[in-house]
């Protein structure tokens, strides 16, 4: 396609002055130390960037898995329109999953693992608002004392949640600055979060098919 010549193969984050405030991606409770990660100021990309640090967390994505799911959403050229780079965070964070960068470096980063890719969560609103597609996913849900749920992944659902979901989440942030112009803000929670559900019932199945994953009770 057209647009994958643009893409270049960066090894650090630039550093960037605006990002999505006050949001937990997953209100995770702390569950291990928090990695920490030195980001190099880059120049300004011509084109999307991918990289990833290695040094942190437990890492299921590759740049080829990025990559490979970018070909999956639909007129992703438009989408993914003053989006510089995607970036394979090395941080376990305590709080969040994810989060979107702007304006300089426009910026969608993934944040790594627990090394047993679990997830502990106090808010359980947010275990019943995602549990359908955890469920879909095959994720082990079990609630224990102090209302904690544990989200217990393996390495293929822990991949297809984070691009499914986390990433998704992430790219609603970028849509709707794209959408409502550049120099306004990335939207509510709510706007990413439908932005992400929406896309992710489009596409699901190829998804299935492009990563060979084939979670209990899907027919893919």
């Amino acid at each position: 396609m057209q647009y994958e010549k643009s893409i270049r193969i960066m090894t650090a984050a630039p550093t960037m002055p605006h990002r999505t405030n006050n949001r937990k991606t997953t209100p995770k409770v702390k569950n291990g130390v928090v990695q920490t990660k030195n980001r190099q100021q880059v120049t300004r990309l011509n084109g999307l960037a991918v990289g990833i640090d290695k040094s942190g967390g437990r890492q299921v994505l590759t740049k080829d898995d990025a990559w490979k799911f970018l070909r999956l959403i639909p007129d992703w050229k438009r989408v993914s329109t003053d989006l510089d780079l995607i970036y394979l965070s090395g941080t376990v964070a305590e709080y969040e999953d994810g989060y979107y960068e702007y304006p300089s470096w426009p910026t969608i980063t993934l944040n790594s693992w627990e090394d047993d890719l679990s997830a502990l969560i106090l808010d359980e609103e947010y275990v019943r608002l995602h549990r359908p597609l955890l469920n879909r996913l095959g994720v082990e849900i079990t609630t224990g004392e102090h209302g904690i749920t544990k989200l217990q992944f393996n390495e293929d659902n822990a991949r297809a949640w984070q691009l499914l979901h986390i990433f998704l989440h992430e790219l609603g942030h970028h849509h709707y600055r794209i959408k409502h112009g550049r120099d306004r803000s990335a939207g509510s929670e709510k706007y990413a979060e439908g932005y992400a559900f929406k896309m992710e019932k489009k596409v699901w199945r190829r998804y299935c098919e492009a990563f060979d994953f084939h979670p209990p009770g899907s027919p893919f």
